[in-house]
């Protein structure tokens, strides 16, 4: 496959600018917890070279490509060949990459039998030194929306990475990381199959030809879907079909999401009545108005999906 170049066009500055905050926050980070752990030469080297800086380059991209009030369904079409692009990057370098990432995080623990909690700990300092009190203004001036009040709670709930790790421990019981182990090995074979069968470029024809249709014609706005975009794309699937590539992940989905409701469906609604509870009423309005879109949304969705099903083996 062959690889364009994403940083192409992209200020150099910027390009230097996002590498810089990154040493600097990985200094903060593991500066005292593995003094030997060198971010270029983990990041910027060998496996994962390219593909750290094609991927900072299409953030780049993205931040301004995206900058808009309304994102358009033209915009996602224009877009898609540039994240074909990093897909199929992602395809040939990102085990390497992680495999590169996890070797130096072993090479830490063998150092410093501490790393683990060190990192956390030093992760919390730089989190109160430079995050804290923003996320705090933001709760007092959001205060009355979904997001406001969400950000209140988590303050209220978290004051510290004890409090975290006692929450994680309280929920993560041995069924659920049982399930998270299948469910990761999962996703990897999904990815293995997705990467080998070439997924990434079929699916990249398909959505830039549907994208592209749908634009115009009282279809422009890409977070809408019901209504005119959904007849839109009625008429491109009435000439063209759904790659198997992307019918198989959505099968392997709707499993997935089956399985969840059937196992922790309790639980779900006992998380979803704790957060209920401590939103205000304009809060609970807000979320309750966005599942309601959601719901919407989504069913919309479906309706075209199940009429236009593809034959696959």
């Amino acid at each position: 496959v062959a690889f364009g170049n994403l940083c192409q066009g992209v200020d150099k500055n910027d390009i230097n600018a996002a590498f810089a905050t990154a040493r600097v926050g990985s200094l903060a980070i593991f500066g005292k917890s593995c003094p030997g752990f060198d971010f270029d030469t983990v990041a910027f080297s060998d496996e994962c070279r390219s593909l750290v800086r094609q991927a900072t380059c299409y953030g780049l991209n993205a931040a301004s490509h995206y900058d808009s009030d309304v994102v358009s369904y033209k915009q996602l079409a224009v877009d898609v060949p540039n994240m074909e692009e990093l897909g199929n990057l992602a395809c040939e370098q990102a085990r390497g990459c992680f495999l590169q990432v996890s070797a130096a995080m072993e090479a830490c623990e063998a150092e410093n039998v501490d790393f683990v909690q060190d990192t956390i700990d030093a992760a919390e300092i730089a989190y109160k030194d430079r995050f804290e009190d923003k996320v705090a203004k933001f709760a007092k001036a959001s205060k009355g929306s979904l997001l406001g009040d969400l950000a209140s709670m988590a303050i209220d709930r978290f004051s510290s990475a004890d409090d975290i790790q006692d929450f994680i421990e309280e929920h993560l019981t041995k069924g659920v990381k049982s399930d998270a182990s299948a469910a990761a090995a999962e996703a990897q074979a999904l990815a293995k199959g997705w990467c080998d069968d070439g997924c990434t470029s079929s699916t990249a024809r398909f959505l830039e030809g549907i994208f592209g249709h749908m634009n115009g014609g009282g279809c422009d706005d890409a977070s809408e879907f019901c209504g005119e975009c959904q007849s839109r794309a009625a008429s491109y699937f009435a000439r063209n079909q759904l790659p198997c590539c992307i019918e198989k992940v959505v099968q392997r989905g709707i499993v997935a999401y089956d399985y969840v409701i059937a196992n922790y469906s309790e639980a779900l609604e006992s998380y979803g009545a704790a957060v209920g509870g401590g939103l205000s009423a304009s809060g609970l309005a807000e979320a309750q108005a966005i599942r309601d879109r959601v719901v919407e949304e989504f069913g919309c969705v479906s309706a075209v999906y199940s009429a236009n099903r593809p034959e696959c083996a």
